[in-house]
């Protein structure tokens, strides 16, 4: 009987060693076990670089020779185009844009019926205002100081209207993503300037900076620097800030080609390292006469567009 029973015992503790292999060979088999290389986490996709265009039509979006994924304009038609053909777009809110106060004192105050127009606004274009639209609110922030001594004083005022704006925006459009612009010439010489710059990007969510070649050869290393820091600024200042490089696909013809040539060659180089990068010039030229778009360029000029050419 005892023998009997150390066999049954023996039998017993096999087939529970069994069960404890098997086990192991199917946590094996099917990734388990702690293998590290099986828990290794799989990378994060890589986000596509946002490439825009500026335009003024519908039209525009079939005729473009550039390889975009957004679009801006402040013609709403275009902007359902946008949408329409799987496009983000940046939507034109710049009736939120400070104004004159009652003193003259520019950009210093938001118009009596801001608020108004923007809650009408909203209600006409749920369409567009979806979660993460970009909307831009100002164009080159003080621009206009107003004060050619870059007083502290009329930058306050700016900024403080500038404030307004914004949160009337994130009060009515907590969803979307808002944005301002600076130009280098607004800041040129003025270090209360550039501070109150960096003071308006930590209010935004996205940045622009648009720093054109206007034909004068003494601005040219200026320009570069800005572009070539910019980026870096703004990340300082905000590090969630989304940058966009406004790239300038506009000459006149009256301007060096030659130099022209380098200077946006050298641009579109420091234009690698912010978020994204819009053209302006390309098709729509706002006021300026359409013979100077870049749609014109000569050969050799389109080709330093070439990465973001069809």
């Amino acid at each position: 009987m005892a023998q009997l029973l150390n066999l049954s015992d023996v039998r017993g503790t096999m087939k529970k060693l069994l069960v404890v292999m098997l086990s192991i060979l199917c946590l094996a088999g099917c990734g388990g076990g702690g293998s590290s290389e099986m828990t290794t986490p799989a990378p994060a996709p890589v986000k596509e670089k946002l490439v825009g265009e500026v335009y003024s039509s519908p039209a525009e979006l079939a005729t473009s020779e550039l390889k975009v994924n957004v679009g801006y304009t402040g013609n709403l038609a275009t902007s359902r185009a946008i949408k329409a053909a799987g496009m983000a777009s940046i939507l034109d809110l710049l009736f939120m844009a400070p104004v004159a106060d009652g003193q003259g004192n520019l950009r210093s105050a938001i118009a009596p019926d801001t608020e108004q127009k923007l809650i009408q606004y909203a209600n006409d274009n749920r369409d567009l205002l979806v979660a993460g639209a970009r909307v831009l609110i100002t164009d080159e922030v003080f621009a206009d100081s107003g004060d050619a001594t870059d007083s502290v004083v009329a930058l306050e005022r700016q900024l403080a209207a500038l404030r307004t704006a914004v949160m009337l925006v994130r009060k009515h459009l907590p969803q979307v993503s808002v944005g301002i612009t600076a130009s280098p010439y607004a800041a040129q010489g003025k270090p209360n300037t550039v501070a109150y710059i960096l003071k308006a990007i930590a209010l935004a969510d996205w940045v622009g900076t648009d720093p054109y070649w206007y034909g004068d050869p003494a601005n040219i290393q200026y320009l570069h620097e800005w572009s070539r820091t910019f980026h870096g600024l703004a990340k300082q200042a905000n590090p969630q800030v989304e940058t966009l490089f406004v790239a300038q696909a506009f000459r006149f013809p009256g301007w060096d080609l030659a130099i022209f040539n380098s200077f946006i060659a050298e641009e579109l180089g420091y234009a690698e390292q912010y978020d994204g990068i819009v053209f302006f010039g390309w098709q729509f030229v706002s006021e300026i006469d359409i013979d100077t778009a870049g749609m014109y360029f000569p050969a050799a000029t389109k080709q330093l567009y070439r990465k973001y050419l069809k």
